[in-house]
């Protein structure tokens, strides 16, 4: 086995472990997402130190 096939597939098993995480954190993420933007997001620097 070539070295280029080993990085494409250790790529390819990268890429599937990320997608895998992505989809199982996604309810989650849109949660802390949603709470971030009704805290003010970025302009609520200023107001909470």
């Amino acid at each position: 086995m070539s070295g280029q096939r080993v990085l494409k597939a250790e790529a390819v098993v990268v890429g599937g472990v990320a997608l895998a995480l992505l989809c199982w954190e996604w309810p989650s993420l849109r949660r802390e997402v949603r709470l971030w933007r009704m805290a003010g997001g970025f302009r609520a620097g200023n107001r909470y130190p």
